[in-house]
């Protein structure tokens, strides 16, 4: 059986990468309403589903069924980036990543996106897909870089809004 818990990597910024702690649930929460906020590419339904979902309540539940479901990035005790993924009939579905605006050009994104493929190969996973918005520019350009390909672009799709699903084959 797998490791529950991320093992730590470090990016030039010694943001280190490791599993949600739960006593750290409140503040992942708060970053994650604050960038979801910011974000001009969700409505107002999408917004409010998203938010209900990863309340610091939902991320313990999350943590709770699969420790290694919710990977942080912290540089000290800040908290500057997450990943949120599941595992179902053996691939990886990453949900959200993001990093703290202030954060952002500093690889930490990358370093979160390696720390899920080794969490899908320990999991036996062939694959990590996810979407984006068609319009969020950030998120393609991140994806690509990071070894990701476009699938489809599926208009109207959740919330009534236009996404392009996206995959990454690893080795188990």
């Amino acid at each position: 059986m797998p490791s529950p818990t991320a093992s730590p990597s470090s990016n030039p910024l010694n943001a280190n990468v490791s599993a949600l702690d739960r006593a750290d649930a409140e503040v992942l929460s708060a970053l994650f309403e604050q960038i979801l906020r910011a974000l001009p590419y969700y409505n107002d339904r999408a917004r409010a589903a998203e938010l209900a979902k990863y309340s610091a309540a939902g991320l313990q539940k999350l943590v709770e069924h699969d420790p290694g479901s919710v990977l942080v990035a912290k540089v000290g005790s800040d908290l500057v980036g997450y990943c949120i993924s599941s595992h179902d009939d053996s691939l990886v579905w990453m949900a959200w990543i993001a990093v703290r605006p202030d954060f952002r050009r500093m690889k930490i994104a990358s370093n979160l996106i390696q720390e899920l493929e080794h969490r899908a190969q320990s999991l036996g996973s062939h694959k990590i897909w996810c979407d984006c918005r068609t319009e969020n520019e950030l998120s393609k350009l991140t994806l690509g870089r990071n070894g990701f390909q476009p699938i489809c672009t599926i208009p109207n799709h959740w919330f009534e809004q236009d996404f392009i699903l996206w995959e990454k084959f690893v080795t188990p």
